[in-house]
Parts: C-alpha cells; sequence; structure tokens
C-alpha cells in the first residue's frame, strides 16, 4: 500500500495488538478437519469488523495486491510445510480480520482445509493454518517428502448476505456461479463450502434436467467436511459469503511458487499476448489431443476433471475437426508424434465410412461418407473429413496418400448441392434414396465449401471450385442477404473459407462479406462490455455467460478474416484488436501448470480447455477451436512483428504448392522445452514412445 498515513501509524497498531495477537494464539485453534469433526468452529462467516475499504474495494484493494498477499502465504507455508517465516508481515498486520480459509491440495481428494478468523489478517490466516495443522499437518508433509505437489489455497471473505437454500436446485444467475460460498451453522454445528469448490466439487449440475446448485451434491460437500452437520429437511439457512482467493501456481524449479489470484477457477488476470505465451498454449493443447488418441485412432470425446470420468457418448463429426486441428500443430511444430496420432485418427474415422456413386445438378462420381452415431449422413462429416485430408496434405508434403478419399469426399460433397446452390445438410443413405433435410446446421456449409476450395488448391478439379462458387453464393445471396449484424449468425467456418475462395477468385463479394461476419462478432462483443464491468472474466467473451468455445471460433474466424484483409490489401485493424480481445479471453479456460492446484486427475487434464467459465469439463472440440485459434493468432502476430510467415491462411497454402515453401518446425530442443510441462504432468504419450521405437530400431 502506498498511503504514508498506514506506514506512519503501523508501529501503534502492531503494539496495540499484541495482547489480542498472543491471547489468540494461545486460545485454542478453530479447527474444520476436511471429512472429520469440525463442530468446533465458531463465530460469524465474515470474522472481524473493519475498514473493507483497505480490503477489497478502490482501485488498489490490499486483496488484489501480490505484496499484501505474499507474507499471508508465508504465514501459512512456515505453518504448514515449516519454512521459515516471513521476515515481516506489516502489510497484513493492519488489516481487518476477516474470516480466512486456507486449504492445500494434492495431498488427498478433493482438499484440505482449514479456516479462521481473528482481529488481522494476520491471526485469520495463523489460526487457519493452524486449524489444518492440527488435523493434517503430519499428512501435507509426508506428501511433500515424497515429492507430491502440494499447494496452498488462501480464500478472504470480503463479504456476506444472509439466504435460503429453498428448493432441490437453486438457480442463481449463472453469472454468479462460483463467487461465492456457503456457511451453513445448524444445531451447534458448522460447515461450509468455498465458493471454487461449487465447480471443483460439481455441486454446479449444468445440465438441462438441473441447471444449478444443486442441494444434494451441496449437503453431501458440507456434510463430509464435518459429519456432525444435520442440515434441515426442507429449507436451509446459510451466509452466501464472497472471497478474494489466491492459490500457489506451479512450484517446478521454485523454493517458493508464484502466486496466482484467481477468480473462478481461473486467472484473474488477463494475459499479455506474446508469440511464444500462444505457442506454448498450443503445444500443451496438442500434446493434450495426442494424449486422448488410443492406439486405434479414437479420441477421447469428453473428459469431467471434477469427477474424474469419461462421456461415454462420440461425435464423429469433431472427431474429424479435432484431427485437423492436430495436423496444424504438426504443420507449426513438426513433432512427428502429432502425425503419428493423426494418421491413426484418419484411419478411424476411414473405418466408419461408406461408398457409393452419386450424382448431383453440378457432377459428382465415386463418393465417401461418414455414418455418424443414429444412421444420419451428415454434410458436415464429409466437409470435415475433407478438411481433415486438405491439412494432412499441406502439413506432410505428400498429398498421394489420401488423394482418393479426398477425391470421393469432394464427390460427395459436390453431390449434395441442390440446383439453387443450396447443400443437402442430411443426404439420403442410399444414392436416390428420400432426402429428409427437416434441421440443419448453420456450419455444415461452411466446412463444405472450405473442404472444396482447398481441395481445389492441390487437386485442381473445376467442379469442386465451381460447387463451392456456389455454395457460398447461395449463402450470401439467400441466407444471408438483407441481414445486418444483429441478424447475422457467427459462421466461422465459412469465415475460414472464405479467405481461401477469395485467394482462388478475387471476387470482392468474398470480402464485404467476410467483413460483415466480423461486424456481427463485434456486435455480439460489445453486448458483453456492460456486464464485464462488474464480472471482469466476461471481458472479451461471447454469451452469458461466456464459454471458451463460441470465443475460439469467433478467433479462428477473426484471424481468417485477417487473412482475407491481407489478400485484399486493406488495414482491418479494428478486426486485429477484436481478436487480441478474444484471445485473451479464451487463454482464462486453459489447464496450465498455474492452474493444476484443483483437478483429480492432473495428469489426464494438463493442456486441454475447459468449456468456460463455469463449465469444467474438457471436450476434443473445445480443444480444437481454441488451439486453432491461437495457432492462427501466433502466425498472424509473426508475420506483423517482422514479415514472417508461419503455415497457415490462404497465402501459406499458395506458397506450399507454388514454390514448394515447408515449415521449419521447431527445433527439437526447444520443443522439449515447451514440453517440459507436459512430461512432467503426463508423461510421454502413446504417440511418442512409438515414434522413439521407430527412432530406435532406424538407428539399428
Amino acid at each position: 500500500m502506498t498511503d504514508p498515513g498506514w506506514g506512519a501509524n503501523r508501529p501503534l497498531v502492531r503494539s496495540a495488538l499484541l495482547p489480542i495477537l498472543a491471547l489468540l494464539l494461545l486460545g485454542s485453534v478453530l479447527s474444520c478437519k476436511s471429512g472429520g469433526d469440525a463442530s468446533s468452529v465458531s463465530g460469524s462467516a465474515l470474522g472481524a469488523s473493519g475498514s473493507d475499504d483497505l480490503l477489497w474495494k478502490g482501485s488498489t484493494p490490499a486483496l488484489g495486491d501480490i505484496n499484501t498477499m505474499r507474507p499471508a502465504f508465508g504465514v501459512a507455508r512456515s505453518i504448514l510445510f515449516q519454512t521459515p517465516a516471513p521476515a515481516s508481515t506489516g502489510a497484513i498486520d493492519v488489516l481487518p480480520g476477516r474470516r480466512v480459509y486456507v486449504c492445500v491440495y494434492g495431498v488427498d481428494q478433493p482438499s484440505l482445509c482449514g479456516t479462521g478468523a481473528g482481529e488481522t489478517l494476520t491471526a485469520s490466516v495463523r489460526l487457519a493454518s493452524g486449524s489444518l495443522d492440527e488435523a493434517h499437518g503430519s499428512a501435507i508433509r509426508q506428501a511433500r517428502t515424497a515429492g507430491k505437489d502440494a499447494r496452498i489455497k488462501i480464500d478472504v471473505v470480503t463479504r456476506v448476505t444472509r439466504k435460503t437454500f429453498k428448493r432441490e436446485v437453486e438457480k442463481p444467475s449463472k453469472s454468479r456461479i462460483a463467487l461465492y460460498g456457503y456457511w451453513v451453522e445448524h444445531e451447534g454445528a458448522v460447515s461450509y463450502v468455498l465458493p471454487s469448490e461449487l465447480l471443483e466439487r460439481h455441486i454446479y449440475d449444468e445440465s438441462k434436467k438441473f441447471g444449478g446448485l444443486r442441494r444434494d451434491r451441496l449437503v453431501k460437500a458440507l456434510q463430509a467436511r464435518n459429519p456432525a452437520l444435520r442440515v434441515p429437511p426442507d429449507e436451509i439457512d446459510y451466509d452466501r459469503f464472497y472471497t478474494e482467493a489466491w492459490v500457489e501456481g506451479d512450484p517446478h524449479g521454485k523454493d517458493t511458487p508464484d502466486l496466482v489470484h484467481l477468480y473462478r477457477l481461473h486467472r484473474k488476470d488477463f494475459d499479455v499476448l506474446t508469440e511464444e505465451l500462444m505457442l506454448q498454449r498450443a503445444v500443451w493443447a496438442a500434446d493434450y489431443l495426442i494424449s486422448s488418441v488410443s492406439a486405434d485412432g479414437k479420441i477421447r470425446y469428453q473428459y469431467y476433471p471434477s469427477t474424474d470420468k469419461d462421456s461415454s457418448s462420440y461425435n464423429l463429426l469433431r472427431h474429424g475437426g479435432t484431427t485437423y486441428s492436430i495436423l496444424q500443430a504438426y504443420d507449426r511444430t513438426r513433432h512427428e508424434p502429432y502425425r503419428l496420432a493423426a494418421e491413426a485418427a484418419i484411419g478411424y474415422l476411414f473405418a466408419r465410412t461408406r461408398e457409393d456413386v452419386r450424382q448431383g445438378p453440378y457432377g459428382g462420381g465415386p463418393t465417401k461418407w461418414i455414418v455418424s452415431p443414429g444412421g444420419k449422413n451428415k454434410l458436415g462429416g464429409a466437409g470435415l473429413g475433407l478438411v481433415m485430408l486438405d491439412a494432412y496434405g499441406e502439413s506432410t508434403g505428400d498429398y498421394e496418400k489420401y488423394r482418393e478419399e479426398a477425391r470421393k469426399f469432394g464427390n460427395f460433397l459436390v453431390a449434395s448441392l441442390k440446383e439453387d446452390g443450396e447443400f443437402i445438410y442430411f443426404p439420403s443413405l442410399t444414392p436416390d434414396g428420400p432426402i429428409t433435410d427437416k434441421d440443419d446446421s448453420a456450419y455444415y456449409p461452411g466446412e463444405a465449401i472450405l473442404g472444396l476450395t482447398r481441395l481445389y488448391s492441390w487437386d485442381p478439379n473445376p467442379q469442386y471450385l465451381d460447387a463451392a462458387r456456389r455454395a457460398s453464393d447461395w449463402l450470401i445471396d439467400v441466407r444471408d442477404k438483407g441481414k445486418d449484424e444483429k441478424r447475422l449468425a457467427n459462421d466461422h467456418w465459412l469465415m475460414i473459407a472464405l479467405s481461401y475462395l477469395y485467394d482462388a477468385t478475387g471476387d470482392e463479394r468474398y470480402v464485404e462479406h467476410s467483413l460483415n461476419l466480423a461486424r456481427t462478432v463485434k456486435y455480439q462483443y460489445d453486448k458483453n462490455i456492460p456486464t464485464s464491468e462488474e464480472f471482469i472474466d466476461f471481458r472479451g467473451g461471447y454469451y452469458n455467460p461466456p464459454r471458451s468455445t463460441p470465443a475460439a471460433t469467433r478467433g479462428e474466424g477473426l484471424v481468417a478474416v485477417m487473412d482475407t484483409c491481407r489478400v485484399a490489401k486493406r488495414e482491418c485493424e479494428w478486426v486485429w484488436d477484436l481478436l487480441q480481445e478474444t484471445i485473451r479471453h479464451q487463454h482464462l479456460s486453459q489447464y496450465d501448470p498455474d492452474l493444476m492446484w484443483w483437478p483429480r486427475n492432473r495428469a489426464k487434464t494438463f493442456g486441454g480447455w475447459n468449456g468456460g467459465l463455469i463449465d469444467v469439463s474438457i471436450r476434443n472440440d473445445f480443444v480444437q477451436h481454441n488451439m486453432s485459434a491461437v495457432l492462427g493468432t501466433e502466425r498472424l502476430t509473426a508475420l506483423r512483428a517482422r514479415g514472417e510467415e508461419l503455415p497457415g491462411g490462404p497465402v501459406w497454402t499458395r506458397l506450399n504448392l507454388k514454390e514448394n515453401r515447408k515449415s521449419p518446425g521447431i527445433p527439437p530442443e526447444r520443443m522439449a522445452e515447451l514440453r517440459e510441462a507436459t512430461v512432467r504432468y503426463r508423461g510421454e504419450s502413446l504417440w511418442d514412445e512409438r515414434w522413439q521405437r521407430m527412432q530406435d530400431e532406424a538407428a539399428r
């Protein structure tokens, strides 16, 4: 703090508090044992009174200052880890003793916590740490001796309101999920659930059936913390408490880890975007994806870190998109295990295709298409299958390996075009079967157009480009005709497709429509600005609450619009600014080393992208879209900074084909640095091990 009055008064305040602190420390320690008796906890959920302006209000709140929190963590570490006590605790000696929760993660699941409330923040941290040490200190230190990644998290209560949980599901505004916790007192017993635990312990259920905070899971968490608590059968009166939370970051190679200011389960502060950081995040994501590819090429679809369980469902269309993104990462890095995993995934997809001969108004021929679960033949399945094969040819330079399969996917898409240029979204299962095209997907046409346009670039059959143009013209002249930014839908696949189509044709309408779609993204971004003034993590996001994939798909689309502007020699700085905002928001949702403090299975979680601010699950398309957007932004950043061409976008495709331009990749020693955390958290993947065996065999 910089207020001169604080420095002048500090000795007087400290001397006045010494008798109080002595009594507090000599008295019985308030304890709340995770999984044990918590009945000795007493006092209010808020703690001691004092000036909240010093704690969490104003432009420079104490609890938002890392220099305040460092001595707080120093006190906790000295008690729990038996490290040297901090040289000075002056920054927290003068702050009000709001209730503090000190938790240790990485020793037992889900966490070990203690709480305390003293006259000062220093006293509160000591009491909370002492209660935790009394209950679990030995286990914590044994875990650290054994090399476990044990991290301390500190929550300080800032305000409290009295509430009643009246139903089986409490449905607050989604924007407030994981920003407040529960303090419950009943018949002399006390227990609590911290704000972040609403997501950590899967108390918040996002499913359509519940869509809120479940009473049964809340009660289970409360009673796990204090079995003596008997929750009323009808209404639960509780104190809703809000906190400022900090956690220790990745401790690897550091005597004292850095501190991370939390908001829900992610950083409170946004990243400063750099090429190095974006490349690093892309590598972590690619490593996550190949760790999800089994030996037969199936990609884990969805994983829930809060329960350490996989989903039983699957989506072949997203399988193709995910494989495409792995190949993008391979093109950027030349890390061969990425290629091996992608080839296995391609084989898995091919095993679930059918072939026949089809003709439409504008051509066709021998076709290949994907049988989705439920027996549907989706246009997008063949579209993304073709996009995947286009990426394989460009990233490896081997256009022959899958040329015939790519042509068959392309023929299927051409044959699925109607006379007016609209695609059939769900073609029949037989060439002459009836069409029951009742529902559609806004994304299928863009996927198909992208696949066809890129196929034409390396296999120049005129029917591919003709079909892509007809389909694009229908979207512009019919589907999107007359719509302003308020009515146009985000169509990122079309935005990507138009960048390639404009490069191939020079048709200015494709530039204009790309910019119209970007204006739609800007309109959607602007809608969240007022909300982001209250909920800071809404900044750069889309919808309420924002999700990571809508941001990521818009990021991909904006990258493509920048590519289109480049080819058209237009300045589009407003698009670039919007892209930066979007990417910063996306970064909040990746499980990076600093955010590995809470997942049950760190090895399985690391590097993945979750669904957003209140969705902790990881799905392969969440990771795909975020990684693709980040790689694209890294590429544009390098181009703007020093004119360096990196893989991706229509200009690179043209250079790749006409000048045999190849990506140099990342040097092995640098790649090892980028993958250090991956190997530390997860170990080498099946595909890394397979590549190493191949290298060893070649060396014999």
